[in-house]
């Protein structure tokens, strides 16, 4: 096995840790309510905690790859997430729970930043798409195997075992890492190497501050002084930031890779489809559980239609991008998913879980498209020296679009169901079936129109020139990283 294949296969198994992670977390919080007999509203901190730090982190997480080494700071992350999966599997409260899952989520975004940026520097510009399609894959078996494994383990043993059951999977991660993975070529002589310090905190509080109050907002209440405070406090943050990053010799994000079309697009459009794409996995659950009388594992069967396309396709789908470069391959995935989301607003009471998982399985196919040609569009368009920005800005969007989509669902879920119902509960469980079906179409259509704006904005897109772009040497970057 050359080396392409082996730091493909040290950066996929990292790649299914992290994301069944998030999944199989989220299936434990009714098990953690009842242990530490806290609300719902309060135990969700143990996987809101990750979510903040992994957005608020990432970007400066992936530059610090750039700048230190991409396999240096891929193993340090392993390295800490294991750490914080053995000590979680020995806490005794709510309390060192979340502490611990921050210390996790370092790991995570250590990690998850440079994934992509090693695969891409790996193989060659006419195979990236294929060596993205995989990884694609792969994240769509994390997702399908997260809540699958997290019931099972859950049934069989308390919850401490969802983490320490995968202590040995983290120790695994690390050595594939150590053993397959090369370090990243040498930066040019004279080449900045100080991390942009001012300009992480300001992305964190940025990112951190306004994800917060997206995901709060329905719960707190989006006129409430926190959530105003909140927002106000990412406006400041985003504007200091974007000042700091004109000014500094080595910034966190080089804001002229805005100006690369490709770039630009790609990121937009990837956060976009997952703000349309994370309904399912919010709305379907009320759905089946609530109107149609399904338990837990017949819904998550049911919900792993999409991932399960993911698995199987998206490799076939990067292959074909690699070999035949079909310009608009992205735009007709996202189109797919957009019919497949308008198609879940037209069901009912009584459509059949065929039909249902029919639809579903076009959101899928839509996705298995568009993400390897999207993620090899976004990789191919930065210089060497910055693929670990590229790698963590595909993170960073898909961590935004789902916290927006998740806010975006719940928000008209609640509200078109309250008012069909023609009174408030509350859970949306009080409410009549037909008053629940009334919000889980409403909501459906509003996620079509956002992966509908992922359309338009991927149509803009152009034809990439990745072989190009990739030769192109860190000092011959067009993107001006300074005004001094």
């Amino acid at each position: 096995m050359d080396y392409r294949w082996r730091s493909l296969l040290a950066v996929a198994f990292g790649t299914y840790m992290a994301t069944m992670d998030f999944s199989i977390v989220n299936v434990a919080l009714p098990t953690l309510a009842r242990e530490f007999d806290r609300s719902p509203d309060t135990v969700v901190w143990a996987t809101l905690v990750s979510s903040l730090v992994v957005t608020g982190l990432t970007l400066t997480a992936g530059r610090a790859g750039d700048l230190y080494g991409r396999k240096r700071v891929y193993i340090a992350g392993w390295v800490i997430f294991t750490i914080g999966m053995a000590l979680a599997g020995v806490v005794q409260t709510l309390e060192q729970l979340i502490a611990v899952r921050l210390l996790q989520s370092i790991g995570v975004a250590l990690a998850i930043a440079n994934g992509n940026a090693i695969v891409t520097e790996a193989f060659p510009p006419e195979q990236r798409g294929q060596a993205l399609g995989i990884t694609g894959g792969v994240v769509g078996a994390g997702l399908m195997s997260g809540p699958i494994l997290g019931g099972v383990i859950l049934e069989a043993f308390s919850w401490h075992a969802i983490f320490l059951l995968r202590v040995p999977i983290g120790l695994a991660a690390m050595t594939l890492a150590f053993i397959f993975i090369r370090p990243s070529a040498p930066r040019p002589d004279g080449a900045p190497r100080r991390m942009d310090l001012p300009g992480a905190l300001t992305l964190f509080l940025t990112l951190a501050s306004a994800l917060l109050a997206v995901n709060r907002g329905q719960s707190w209440g989006w006129t409430s002084p926190v959530i105003l405070a909140l927002f106000a406090i990412s406006a400041i943050s985003l504007a200091a930031f974007l000042r700091i990053e004109t000014r500094t010799p080595s910034p966190v994000v080089a804001l002229g890779l805005f100006r690369v079309r490709s770039y630009s697009v790609g990121v937009s459009s990837l956060a976009l489809n997952f703000a349309g794409q994370s309904a399912v996995t919010f709305l379907l659950p009320f759905y089946l559980q609530e109107v149609r009388g399904y338990s837990t594992g017949q819904v998550g069967l049911v919900v792993a239609t999409v991932p399960c396309m993911m698995l199987l396709l998206s490799p076939f789908s990067g292959r074909i991008s690699d070999r035949y470069g079909f310009t608009h391959q992205a735009t007709l995935g996202i189109a797919l998913v957009s019919i497949g989301l308008f198609s879940l607003a037209t069901i009912d009471a009584s459509t059949p879980i065929g039909l249902v998982m029919a639809r579903l399985a076009l959101v899928g196919i839509g996705t298995s498209i568009f993400m390897p040609t999207n993620s090899s569009s976004i990789m191919g368009s930065v210089p060497p020296d910055r693929l670990g920005t590229a790698s963590a800005s595909v993170a960073t969007a898909r961590n935004i679009g789902n916290a927006v989509g998740l806010a975006m669902a719940s928000a008209v879920l609640v509200g078109v169901a309250t008012a069909s119902a023609g009174f408030s509960a509350e859970r949306v469980a009080d409410l009549p079936d037909g008053a629940i079906v009334d919000g889980v179409r409403a909501a459906f259509l509003v996620a079509g129109l956002a992966a509908s704006t992922a359309v338009a904005a991927s149509l803009l897109r152009g034809r990439a020139a990745p072989s190009a772009e990739r030769a192109l040497p860190p000092s011959a970057s067009p993107l001006p990283e300074s005004r001094n």
